[in-house]
């Protein structure tokens, strides 16, 4: 025992030394463990939030996007007359189709004639309707009217109808109801009619100035030149 005293008396020094690069070590050890651990949790935590705001961001994008490619519906007007339960004007959007619209006033009566109507039809501004009771028959006069832009194309509607155009009596307006026909053509075949007189039929329609067999062809289905 006193063998060790004197051992450990005569190598305090190195003790010393070894016992001081044990707790080295061990403070070197400990530092390098809390380092390596933050840094880990920073890529465990920090590198998702960033991950998860991009993919936010990107949709954020995406829906502005969208929503610029897509525009909303014009707000429009409609006067919707005869046999429905509710008649007037209505505000309508562009988007909205004629039966949204006959909803609106009220549905049909009993004495609505639904198969004259194209439920399907896409409103537009300023859109008159009128809804026929039975037995009644639409004229071009109270065919779906709407006012008719220069240059305007047509209204399919009225020849899906059946509805045909007369060539001696129809205004500017209702010749541009024909598929093809714009305002300057309408208004050539008024002009035609008032120097030449009445079409006494239909193929006339072809000696109208910028009007062919192919203009033609396509329209005869849709035009009469019965008084």
């Amino acid at each position: 025992m006193n063998d060790m005293k004197k051992w450990i008396q005569k190598n305090r020094l190195f003790l010393s030394v070894i016992a001081l690069s044990l707790v080295l070590v061990v403070m070197i050890s400990t530092l390098i463990i809390l380092l390596f651990t933050q840094q880990s949790s920073e890529n465990i935590v920090v590198e998702p939030l960033e991950e998860s705001r991009s993919k936010e961001e990107q949709q954020l994008e995406k829906e502005e996007s969208s929503k610029k490619k897509e525009p909303s519906p014009e707000k429009l007007v409609v006067d919707i007359k005869g046999a429905v339960k509710n008649p007037g004007v209505y505000g309508v959007t562009s988007d909205m189709r004629l039966i949204d619209a006959i909803n609106l006033a009220g549905g049909f009566t009993g004495e609505a004639d639904q198969s004259q109507m194209n439920l399907a039809l896409r409103l537009t501004d300023q859109l008159m309707i009128y809804v026929p009771k039975n037995g009644e028959e639409l004229t071009m006069e109270q065919s779906l009217k709407q006012p008719v832009k220069s240059g305007e194309k047509v209204n399919e509607e009225v020849a899906s109808k059946g509805l045909k155009v007369n060539l001696n009596t129809a205004s500017v307006a209702e010749l541009q109801t024909l598929a093809g026909v714009g305002l300057k053509k309408a208004e050539d075949i008024i002009r035609y009619r008032e120097e030449n007189g009445s079409f006494q039929q239909i193929e006339e329609l072809t000696k109208v100035s910028g009007i062919g067999e192919k203009t033609y062809e396509a329209l005869k289905e849709q035009l009469t030149v019965d008084e």
